[in-house]
């Protein structure tokens, strides 16, 4: 690989890693991580003084999303396309993987609104996953510039 492609996926690296971790502590500080903090800021909370969310809210935020979350996750795909074959082999599956959480985690948001409660569970799994495999591809490719194990 050359070192300038070792450069530019280092700062995607930087860059990916900021936005997993600011999405993660944006989740804990804004909605929390429980099923009653997830219930009560898409439904309301009399005690909290909050309003539920409404579906054109929620689109409003999914929209964003869906574009980030899905450039996030092809671009770590394909940098990981100049690993090795093992490097290759380990992220298939957690890729394909990530992009169904994410749209779990983008799309729950919906269901718990129209009342379908188990989709807090969803939410919460959902999000969880979403950062551990995330963080899971991002240290393979992390692993492959540092290591300078790239074929191809």
């Amino acid at each position: 690989m050359h070192q300038s492609y070792r450069y530019a996926i280092a700062y995607f690296l930087l860059f990916g890693t900021l936005l997993l971790a600011s999405g993660a502590v944006l989740f804990f500080s804004k909605i929390g991580f429980s099923y009653e903090a997830v219930q009560s800021y898409y439904l309301g909370s009399k005690a909290l003084f909050s309003t539920p969310k409404s579906s054109y809210g929620l689109l409003e935020v999914a929209l964003p999303h869906i574009g980030s979350m899905g450039l996030f996750i092809m671009v770590t795909a394909h940098f990981l396309l100049f690993a090795s074959k093992e490097r290759k082999r380990q992220a298939v599956k957690p890729a394909i993987a990530l992009f169904v959480v994410a749209l779990l985690d983008i799309f729950s948001g919906f269901l718990i609104v129209e009342g379908w409660s188990f989709f807090i569970w969803v939410k919460l799994a959902a999000f969880a996953l979403l950062q551990l495999l995330g963080f899971y591809l991002l240290w393979l490719l992390f692993s492959a510039i540092w290591q300078g194990v790239a074929v191809k």
